[in-house]
């Protein structure tokens, strides 16, 4: 289970912060952005019965390690195929997010796709990421399996500089080595791919560099069963201290999934 929300009443849910679904230095670790959304469409499915269409998170204050995160769901709007509703989560008697959402499905036979996945060499032919030494070993980078099929990840690519382009693609899976049995790629684990948007600043600058996540928007196209993700990063400009983009999100035969797009604090490591 990707997130062990544990419902507590019929529109409340709470979740344990632990290292495995948190990020930032080994003594300063914080719950990661994507498990907030994650968990907060999680609690909205569950409460509303429908799935998630289009969501935004909004990041206020942090989550550690030992704290308990309350997320309570009001369904503000409940119509016959759409429900407008948010999430609060709060640990400690503060604000940690909040999501707002519209959930449901309509059954109409139209469909078309116009944003096409980029043709790139399959997972097994691209180099894995490499996670970072200081890094606390249980954190959630270790759950997830990464490969770079464009461009590179977190760091400086090679050459330095700007980048010509701001373009990463990635591979996305859960961990063979901690999921043997296989782990199903959902409405969670698409969230928690969608905060690695900011894993593209520190290419597209030339430098090590990431950032704190503002906001952390996600529309779903249609959910389907794959192994991997492949997921199209555009940095779209960083200044004044900001840096914004987004992420396509596509199943291995090439079917949209979900398009993401954060806004974030810049942070220069080196």
């Amino acid at each position: 289970m990707w997130i062990d929300l544990k419902p507590v009443s019929d529109t409340a849910f709470e979740l344990e912060v632990t290292p495995p679904i948190s990020v930032g230095p080994a003594d300063r670790l914080f719950m990661f952005g994507g498990v907030g959304l994650g968990a907060g469409l999680t609690a909205l499915e569950q409460v509303t019965g429908r799935p998630a269409v289009w969501a935004t998170a909004q990041y206020e204050s942090y989550a550690r390690p030992g704290e308990t995160v309350t997320f309570r769901v009001d369904e503000r709007v409940r119509g016959n195929q759409v429900s407008q509703a948010r999430v609060t989560a709060t640990t400690g008697g503060r604000e940690v997010l909040t999501v707002i959402s519209a959930l449901g499905r309509r059954d109409l036979p139209e469909r078309g796709q116009w944003t096409l996945a980029p043709r790139v060499a399959p997972p097994e032919d691209c180099p894995p990421r490499q996670l970072w030494s200081g890094r606390h070993p249980d954190d959630i980078h270790g759950r997830l399996d990464f490969r770079i099929a464009h461009g590179a990840m977190h760091g400086p690519r090679s050459g330095g500089g700007l980048a010509p382009d701001g373009h990463t693609i990635l591979w996305a899976r859960p961990n063979p080595a901690l999921f043997p049995a296989g782990q199903p790629i959902d409405t969670a684990f698409v969230c928690m791919v969608a905060d690695y948007v900011p894993s593209g600043v520190g290419p597209s600058l030339g430098r090590d560099a990431g950032g704190n996540s503002l906001d952390n928007s996600i529309r779903f196209h249609r959910m389907v069963e794959t192994d991997w993700l492949l997921c199209d990063v555009q940095i779209h400009g960083v200044a004044n201290g900001f840096a914004h983009g987004r992420m396509h999100i596509f199943a291995q035969t090439g079917e949209l999934i979900a398009t993401a797009s954060q806004s974030l604090i810049l942070r220069l490591w080196d």
